[in-house]
Protein backbone atom coordinates (compact mmCIF):
# COMPACT_ATOMS: atom_id res chain seq x y z
CA UNK A 1 0.00 0.00 0.00
CA UNK A 2 1.36 3.41 -0.77
CA UNK A 3 1.19 5.64 2.38
CA UNK A 4 1.16 9.35 2.40
CA UNK A 5 4.59 10.49 3.80
CA UNK A 6 3.69 12.01 6.84
CA UNK A 7 6.50 13.27 9.93
CA UNK A 8 3.71 14.26 12.16
CA UNK A 9 -0.08 13.93 12.57
CA UNK A 10 -2.25 16.83 14.24
CA UNK A 11 -5.15 16.79 16.89
CA UNK A 12 -6.49 20.32 17.16
CA UNK A 13 -8.38 20.38 20.36
CA UNK A 14 -9.74 23.44 22.62
CA UNK A 15 -8.16 23.15 25.31
CA UNK A 16 -5.51 20.97 24.35
CA UNK A 17 -5.48 19.28 27.44
CA UNK A 18 -9.30 17.30 26.72
CA UNK A 19 -9.05 13.72 27.55
CA UNK A 20 -11.35 13.12 24.30
CA UNK A 21 -8.34 14.49 22.72
CA UNK A 22 -5.51 13.00 25.18
CA UNK A 23 -7.04 9.64 25.01
CA UNK A 24 -7.23 9.10 20.60
CA UNK A 25 -3.58 10.33 20.62
CA UNK A 26 -2.23 7.83 23.22
CA UNK A 27 -4.30 5.48 20.83
CA UNK A 28 -3.32 6.25 17.87
CA UNK A 29 0.41 6.84 18.95
CA UNK A 30 0.35 2.84 20.10
CA UNK A 31 -0.87 1.92 15.74
CA UNK A 32 1.15 4.43 13.52
CA UNK A 33 5.11 5.73 13.00
CA UNK A 34 4.02 8.74 12.66
CA UNK A 35 3.96 11.53 15.06
CA UNK A 36 0.92 12.51 16.85
CA UNK A 37 0.57 15.60 18.32
CA UNK A 38 -2.19 17.58 20.16
CA UNK A 39 -2.38 21.60 19.11
CA UNK A 40 -4.65 24.51 18.92
CA UNK A 41 -7.00 25.11 16.09
CA UNK A 42 -5.15 27.92 14.98
CA UNK A 43 -1.89 25.66 14.52
CA UNK A 44 -3.89 22.92 13.09
CA UNK A 45 -4.88 25.11 10.55
CA UNK A 46 -1.49 26.42 9.95
CA UNK A 47 -0.06 22.94 9.57
CA UNK A 48 -3.38 21.93 7.22
CA UNK A 49 -2.21 25.03 4.93
CA UNK A 50 1.16 23.43 4.48
CA UNK A 51 -0.33 20.39 3.73
CA UNK A 52 -0.04 18.56 7.05
CA UNK A 53 -3.20 15.77 7.86
CA UNK A 54 -5.04 17.83 11.01
CA UNK A 55 -8.22 16.26 12.82
CA UNK A 56 -10.05 18.73 14.50
CA UNK A 57 -11.84 18.04 17.38
CA UNK A 58 -15.16 19.92 17.67
CA UNK A 59 -14.51 23.38 18.84
CA UNK A 60 -17.71 24.66 19.88
CA UNK A 61 -20.26 21.79 20.07
CA UNK A 62 -23.58 22.57 19.74
CA UNK A 63 -26.13 23.20 23.02
CA UNK A 64 -29.00 20.95 22.91
CA UNK A 65 -31.67 24.08 21.60
CA UNK A 66 -29.09 24.44 18.59
CA UNK A 67 -29.08 20.59 18.34
CA UNK A 68 -32.88 20.56 17.96
CA UNK A 69 -33.24 23.25 15.91
CA UNK A 70 -30.88 22.16 13.54
CA UNK A 71 -32.82 19.27 13.27
CA UNK A 72 -36.04 20.59 12.83
CA UNK A 73 -34.78 22.76 10.17
CA UNK A 74 -33.22 19.28 8.08
CA UNK A 75 -36.12 16.75 8.64
CA UNK A 76 -34.13 14.89 11.69
CA UNK A 77 -36.56 13.03 13.51
CA UNK A 78 -36.37 14.17 16.84
CA UNK A 79 -38.62 14.64 20.29
CA UNK A 80 -40.92 17.39 19.83
CA UNK A 81 -39.52 20.58 21.86
CA UNK A 82 -40.18 23.97 23.02
CA UNK A 83 -38.44 26.35 24.77
CA UNK A 84 -41.01 28.07 26.98
CA UNK A 85 -43.54 27.10 29.30
CA UNK A 86 -46.34 28.32 27.78
CA UNK A 87 -46.11 26.77 24.66
CA UNK A 88 -45.57 22.77 26.18
CA UNK A 89 -49.21 21.99 26.34
CA UNK A 90 -48.32 22.04 22.39
CA UNK A 91 -46.12 18.91 22.50
CA UNK A 92 -48.36 16.03 22.18
CA UNK A 93 -47.39 14.46 25.56
CA UNK A 94 -48.37 14.55 29.37
CA UNK A 95 -44.80 13.36 30.47
CA UNK A 96 -42.37 16.39 29.97
CA UNK A 97 -38.78 16.52 30.50
CA UNK A 98 -37.58 19.54 31.85
CA UNK A 99 -34.27 20.33 30.55
CA UNK A 100 -32.48 22.65 33.15
CA UNK A 101 -29.20 21.82 31.73
CA UNK A 102 -28.77 22.39 27.81
CA UNK A 103 -24.42 21.30 28.07
CA UNK A 104 -24.88 18.48 30.12
CA UNK A 105 -24.61 14.81 29.82
CA UNK A 106 -25.63 11.44 31.57
CA UNK A 107 -28.89 12.56 32.41
CA UNK A 108 -28.01 15.23 34.33
CA UNK A 109 -30.49 18.56 34.35
CA UNK A 110 -33.47 16.48 33.61
CA UNK A 111 -36.69 17.23 35.66
CA UNK A 112 -39.65 14.45 34.82
CA UNK A 113 -43.56 16.27 34.95
CA UNK A 114 -46.58 15.73 34.58
CA UNK A 115 -48.63 18.27 32.61
CA UNK A 116 -51.52 18.90 35.22
CA UNK A 117 -54.20 21.72 35.17
CA UNK A 118 -53.24 24.63 37.75
CA UNK A 119 -49.31 22.81 38.08
CA UNK A 120 -46.81 25.19 37.33
CA UNK A 121 -43.62 23.72 35.40
CA UNK A 122 -40.16 23.93 36.67
CA UNK A 123 -38.38 26.86 35.16
CA UNK A 124 -35.99 25.42 32.52
CA UNK A 125 -34.34 26.77 29.00
CA UNK A 126 -35.93 23.42 27.36
CA UNK A 127 -38.41 21.21 27.26
CA UNK A 128 -39.11 18.02 25.73
CA UNK A 129 -42.02 15.67 24.85
CA UNK A 130 -41.19 12.23 26.69
CA UNK A 131 -41.33 9.67 24.01
CA UNK A 132 -42.02 5.92 25.49
CA UNK A 133 -38.88 3.60 24.27
CA UNK A 134 -38.44 -0.02 23.19
CA UNK A 135 -34.74 0.95 23.09
CA UNK A 136 -31.91 3.38 23.21
CA UNK A 137 -28.57 3.43 20.89
CA UNK A 138 -25.44 5.42 20.99
CA UNK A 139 -24.16 5.75 17.26
CA UNK A 140 -20.73 6.42 16.37
CA UNK A 141 -20.18 7.87 13.06
CA UNK A 142 -16.98 9.62 11.68
CA UNK A 143 -16.60 11.22 8.26
CA UNK A 144 -20.67 9.77 7.29
CA UNK A 145 -19.53 5.82 7.97
CA UNK A 146 -21.20 4.15 11.39
CA UNK A 147 -17.85 2.82 13.09
CA UNK A 148 -19.49 1.67 16.23
CA UNK A 149 -23.20 0.75 17.71
CA UNK A 150 -23.90 0.08 21.06
CA UNK A 151 -27.35 -0.46 23.08
CA UNK A 152 -28.33 0.92 26.84
CA UNK A 153 -29.07 -2.36 28.95
CA UNK A 154 -30.37 -2.76 32.40
CA UNK A 155 -26.76 -3.75 34.02
CA UNK A 156 -27.02 -7.06 35.36
CA UNK A 157 -27.23 -7.70 39.33
CA UNK A 158 -28.68 -4.68 39.58
CA UNK A 159 -31.09 -4.18 42.33
CA UNK A 160 -32.42 -0.49 42.45
CA UNK A 161 -36.26 -1.30 43.20
CA UNK A 162 -37.11 2.10 42.54
CA UNK A 163 -35.08 2.48 38.96
CA UNK A 164 -36.17 5.45 36.36
CA UNK A 165 -36.84 3.57 32.93
CA UNK A 166 -37.39 6.79 31.46
CA UNK A 167 -34.18 7.92 31.77
CA UNK A 168 -31.52 5.49 31.11
CA UNK A 169 -28.28 6.22 32.41
CA UNK A 170 -25.61 4.95 35.10
CA UNK A 171 -27.51 5.43 38.29
CA UNK A 172 -30.57 3.94 37.29
CA UNK A 173 -28.73 0.84 36.35
CA UNK A 174 -28.36 1.04 32.28
CA UNK A 175 -24.68 0.74 30.87
CA UNK A 176 -23.78 0.68 26.86
CA UNK A 177 -23.39 -3.04 25.59
CA UNK A 178 -22.45 -4.36 22.14
CA UNK A 179 -23.65 -7.95 22.92
CA UNK A 180 -27.33 -9.56 21.62
CA UNK A 181 -28.39 -6.24 19.78
CA UNK A 182 -29.89 -6.10 16.63
CA UNK A 183 -30.69 -2.85 15.67
CA UNK A 184 -33.55 -1.24 13.47
CA UNK A 185 -32.26 -1.17 9.58
CA UNK A 186 -32.08 2.56 9.62
CA UNK A 187 -31.06 3.72 12.47
CA UNK A 188 -27.09 3.74 10.92
CA UNK A 189 -28.60 6.11 8.27
CA UNK A 190 -30.52 8.92 10.95
CA UNK A 191 -27.08 8.67 12.24
CA UNK A 192 -25.21 10.04 10.01
CA UNK A 193 -28.20 12.35 8.84
CA UNK A 194 -28.20 14.14 12.67
CA UNK A 195 -24.22 14.58 12.10
CA UNK A 196 -24.49 16.57 9.23
CA UNK A 197 -27.20 18.60 9.93
CA UNK A 198 -25.00 19.57 12.75
CA UNK A 199 -22.22 20.06 10.70
CA UNK A 200 -20.16 17.26 12.44
CA UNK A 201 -17.49 15.24 10.96
CA UNK A 202 -18.07 12.92 13.80
CA UNK A 203 -19.90 12.08 17.26
CA UNK A 204 -21.60 9.42 19.43
CA UNK A 205 -25.60 10.14 18.40
CA UNK A 206 -27.87 9.24 20.83
CA UNK A 207 -31.05 7.49 19.27
CA UNK A 208 -34.31 5.91 20.41
CA UNK A 209 -36.90 3.42 19.31
CA UNK A 210 -40.79 4.13 19.52
CA UNK A 211 -41.99 0.03 19.16
CA UNK A 212 -45.80 1.33 18.55
CA UNK A 213 -45.22 3.85 16.22
CA UNK A 214 -42.03 2.02 14.58
CA UNK A 215 -39.78 5.12 14.73
CA UNK A 216 -36.69 6.16 15.73
CA UNK A 217 -35.84 9.80 17.78
CA UNK A 218 -32.49 11.13 17.55
CA UNK A 219 -31.76 12.93 21.42
CA UNK A 220 -28.37 14.62 21.21
CA UNK A 221 -25.11 13.96 19.56
CA UNK A 222 -22.18 14.23 21.71
CA UNK A 223 -18.79 14.96 19.71
CA UNK A 224 -16.75 14.54 23.02
CA UNK A 225 -17.91 10.82 24.06
CA UNK A 226 -16.04 9.13 26.68
CA UNK A 227 -13.71 7.01 24.85
CA UNK A 228 -12.59 3.50 26.56
CA UNK A 229 -11.91 -0.06 25.31
CA UNK A 230 -13.77 -1.19 21.58
CA UNK A 231 -15.02 2.68 21.03
CA UNK A 232 -11.47 3.90 20.88
CA UNK A 233 -10.05 1.06 19.26
CA UNK A 234 -12.75 2.03 15.90
CA UNK A 235 -12.06 6.12 16.33
CA UNK A 236 -8.73 5.61 16.38
CA UNK A 237 -8.57 3.47 13.33
CA UNK A 238 -11.08 4.98 11.33
CA UNK A 239 -8.78 8.10 12.12
CA UNK A 240 -5.48 6.59 10.66
CA UNK A 241 -7.48 4.82 7.49
CA UNK A 242 -8.97 8.32 6.36
CA UNK A 243 -5.96 10.07 6.89
CA UNK A 244 -3.59 7.00 5.66
CA UNK A 245 -1.76 7.34 8.51
CA UNK A 246 1.72 4.68 8.75
CA UNK A 247 0.30 1.88 10.39
CA UNK A 248 2.95 -0.38 12.47
CA UNK A 249 2.82 -3.92 12.07
CA UNK A 250 0.59 -6.33 13.23
CA UNK A 251 -1.61 -3.59 14.92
Amino acid sequence: MQYTKLKSFYLAVVPIGSRFAKALQASIRERVHNQVRRVSHAEGNRQARRGRSCFHITPEPLNKIQQFNRFKASGVSHPNFCTRAEEIDQLGSKTVFARTLINSTGGRGIVEFQLQDGVQPPRAPLYTAYIHKKAEYRVHVFQQEVVDIQQKKKRRNFNLDERDTRIRNLVNGYVYTREGINPPSDLGNLAVAACDALGYHYGAVDIIYNEKRDKLYVLEVNSRPGLMGTTLDKYSNAIINWFNLRRKRGV
